[in-house]
């Protein structure tokens, strides 16, 4: 799919047919001919393209002829997964940048509304004269999206952990499981921002006014806490996990030791029984008090092993 924006003003804007000039080029998971059009049309390498379409492509940026080409990881979450139970749902994909004369070109493999619907919001306008600012907006929106799906993990983390304080089921466990592979995947791709930014600040490929540099601190700022939020969630998810086993463990060991216990007093009375179920001679079988006797006996001595057991907190 490609949209073409045209004449945005914070949240005001008409699309058009063809590629005129001062154009935002959305290009979302493009099929072979809509990729030949933009290639020939705007003249895209075609190896950029594939590389902003591929999930395992890292963040770059490099400048050919006059051209700034950038890859960045923006977040997001998967709607195909309902439950943090079922699966990942936090992920982060790259989204290629092309700021080319007039137009201001984004391509990426999924539609992620949430975070360019900010952009379009926020939009000052399109043109040569604003593609740099436009460009640390869009880093700008990230980094705070970054930080708001970490407290919102941080969240679902806790909540996690209470569900496990009080179940014993596995549905739990999964939860912050696939929550701690999400955190690893926001780590990865913070990190990589993160060194992205500086190479733009230290090789200057952004030529940045003073208010534009200010807003990039703060990008780089917002990308540090929403990295050491991501770090902290994740040792504590693991070191959930890890006291969750314990406690599981534990919780076995006591089981399996006061079924051990609860087997070995109920053998007492079987095994009398056992006995005077034989079709042989045996002491008292003629008294006729021989039955009440037994079953006095299985009682005190069960009572007695089972006395034993529990000071010894078995049970």
């Amino acid at each position: 799919m490609i949209q073409i924006y045209k004449n945005m003003m914070m949240n005001t804007y008409h699309h058009e047919t063809e590629i005129t000039e001062n154009n935002w080029i959305r290009v979302v998971n493009p099929n072979e001919a809509e990729v030949f059009k933009i290639e020939r049309e705007l003249r895209i390498p075609r190896f950029f393209i594939d590389e902003a379409l591929d999930l395992n492509t890292r963040p770059m940026i490099e400048e050919k002829e006059g051209v700034t080409y950038m890859i960045i990881h923006i977040p997001y979450i998967d709607a195909a997964i309902e439950a943090n139970s079922q699966g990942v749902r936090y992920r982060t994909i790259p989204l290629g940048i092309v700021l080319m004369d007039s137009h201001f070109v984004t391509i990426c493999s999924i539609e992620a509304d949430i975070l360019l619907n900010t952009f379009i919001k926020n939009c000052q306008g399109l043109g040569a004269h604003i593609q740099v600012q436009n460009t640390l907006d869009l880093l700008h929106h990230v980094a705070q999206r970054y930080l708001r799906l970490m407290h919102t993990m941080e969240y679902e983390i806790a909540e996690a952990e209470e569900e496990l304080s009080r179940s014993y089921r596995n549905s739990e466990l999964y939860t912050l499981l696939y929550l701690n592979d999400g955190l690893l995947y926001m780590t990865i791709s913070l990190k990589q921002m993160l060194y992205l930014m500086r190479k733009i600040n230290k090789e200057q490929y952004l030529e940045m006014l003073p208010n534009g540099v200010e807003l990039f601190e703060d990008t780089i700022i917002e990308l540090e806490q929403a990295y050491s939020v991501a770090q902290i969630n994740q040792l504590n998810s693991n070191n959930v996990m890890d006291a969750y086993g314990n406690i599981i463990q534990n919780n076995v060991s006591h089981v399996v030791k006061l079924l051990t216990a609860l087997t070995i007093v109920l053998s007492i009375p079987t095994l009398i029984a056992s006995i005077y179920g034989m079709n042989v001679p045996l002491p008292f079988q003629d008294e006729p008090e021989a039955f009440s006797i037994l079953i006095v006996a299985m009682v005190i001595l069960s009572g007695i092993v089972a006395g034993f057991f529990y000071k010894k907190k078995f049970f």
